[in-house]
């Protein structure tokens, strides 16, 4: 008998978890437009650039915004993946590995999250830019913001209950956004909405 008759392959268990997050501190968030993009492409093709844009506050501040394709405030799928990815850790009992194998988004093709929020306030902060010099920048800041996400997850290699503690673990060590914790700051903190029901299929 061949001992390949033998060999049983399970199929992969799949859940559908959807679930709400909610701010926990402020977001800043910096996109970067389509006039960065195409200077700094400028500059690696060794074409003259001029030094000094002239500074539109509101232009600036309306370009750093994330956007879904119809115009709503949102924030990167990428961006949230990325910080519960990071949250797990072998010491905490579940490996990145497993995560990224294990994990993944189910939301429109541009991978936007559309947020429910107030409108932004404008901030206006002195950055380093380089080893020596500074700027302004001006960026969106949302107070409080929410989001409905929903994950399709391998149920063989992470449960509901641990991705529900990895997003809260990604809320209070990574953040997303500027000036998150993973960046040494306080901004972009996040949390399970634990008013609102978590649903599995």
């Amino acid at each position: 008998m061949d001992n390949n008759e033998n060999l049983k392959l399970k199929p992969i268990k799949k859940q559908r978890v959807t679930l709400t997050i909610k701010s926990t501190s402020p977001m800043i968030q910096h996109n970067w437009d389509e006039k960065a993009a195409r200077m700094m492409l400028e500059r690696k093709q060794g074409r003259k650039t001029k030094d000094r844009e002239d500074c539109d506050p509101e232009a600036e501040f309306k370009a750093a915004m994330y956007l879904t394709a119809d115009g709503k405030h949102a924030i990167p799928g990428m961006a949230l993946k990325s910080a519960i990815i990071s949250a797990a850790h072998k010491d905490v009992g579940i490996e990145k590995t497993w995560v990224r194998k294990a994990l993944f988004l189910v939301c429109a093709p541009d991978m936007m999250i559309p947020i429910q929020c107030d409108p932004p306030r404008m901030r206006q902060d002195h950055v380093k830019v380089g080893m020596s010099s500074a700027d302004l920048r001006f960026r969106p800041e949302f107070a409080t913001w929410s989001a409905d996400v929903t994950f399709e997850i391998d149920a063989e290699l992470l449960r509901v209950e641990d991705l529900l503690n990895l997003i809260d673990r990604a809320g209070v060590g990574t953040g997303i956004g500027d000036w998150r914790p993973e960046k040494d700051g306080e901004h972009g903190r996040f949390c399970v909405d634990q008013d609102r029901p978590v649903r599995v299929e």
